[in-house]
């Protein structure tokens, strides 16, 4: 899969990121009481840059490499916005640990759903182990 980078979004989607993100906290907070329980692990706002990494046909990750928007991160794992539908379930995600830092994880996609109205999908991952370079 080829993925587009965030220099790639057109205006539209550029100007949707922050709505989308807010539409996902406000879903979140009408339905967290009930979710919360389930969670082995508090999740924390996180709205950041992080990378996003799918493996090329080689099942190579480094090729298919791009910075996506974070909505929430949790020690288990974290939820980002794509515009375009993910269908591998295993990634790694490198989410940044200093200025000039990033830890990368292996991670499976868990959770998917569209955001219908402004053309993006958020996706849940699970964290699987930390990537030994």
């Amino acid at each position: 899969m080829s993925l587009i980078s965030l220099e790639q979004y057109n205006d539209k989607q550029n100007r949707a990121i922050n709505r989308v993100l807010d539409t996902l906290d406000r879903l979140e907070a009408r339905t967290s009481s009930h979710y919360s329980e389930k969670r082995s692990h508090e999740r924390k706002n996180f709205r950041g840059l992080i990378w996003l990494s799918i493996a090329d046909v080689n099942q190579e990750f480094d090729r298919a490499t791009t910075k996506v928007w974070s909505r929430s991160i949790s020690q288990s794992g974290l939820s980002f916005i794509y515009p375009m539908r993910i269908y591998e379930t295993q990634i790694r995600v490198g989410v940044p640990v200093g200025p000039d830092q990033v830890t990368w994880f292996r991670a499976e996609i868990v959770r998917h759903r569209e955001v219908v109205e402004e053309h993006f999908w958020e996706y849940g991952v699970r964290f699987l182990g930390k990537v030994i370079s």
